[in-house]
């Protein structure tokens, strides 16, 4: 259902994006975040950090606009990802900000929830 290149997700909401999200990454043992001079962040309601992260290279590159309009999609092997990113992230108490849309911000997923989700 999912499948199609073509098919864009922003309309789902928070719970669907972050489903959408796991199948694909598992799918395609890969995930994107936008990269300038470091990672693109969020700040959440509680003042907490996030890793943003997305499924895909087009949904990326939907959100390098206004704050992160000098970003550019770039591509995490889902190992990587596993091996590397979700500890540091864990020691520096940030969350991983899933998926957000040009119309609603992202999911914020614990970094050993999302590992247990996609390893």
């Amino acid at each position: 259902m999912f499948s199609s290149k073509r098919f864009s997700a922003v309309d789902l909401n928070g719970d669907e994006r972050l489903q959408y999200f796991i199948r694909m990454v598992r799918e395609h043992k890969e995930l994107w975040g936008l990269y300038a001079d470091g990672w693109a962040e969020s700040t959440d309601e509680q003042r907490r950090k996030g890793f943003i992260v997305f499924p895909d290279q087009s949904h990326a590159g939907l959100c390098a606009t206004d704050k992160w309009k000098h970003y550019s999609p770039k591509m995490i092997k889902l190992s990587s990802f596993l091996d590397r990113f979700l500890d540091k992230l864990a020691k520096q108490k940030y969350t991983v900000a899933v998926f957000p849309t040009p119309f609603d911000g992202p999911v914020q997923v614990e970094p050993d929830v999302l590992r247990q989700e996609l390893a």
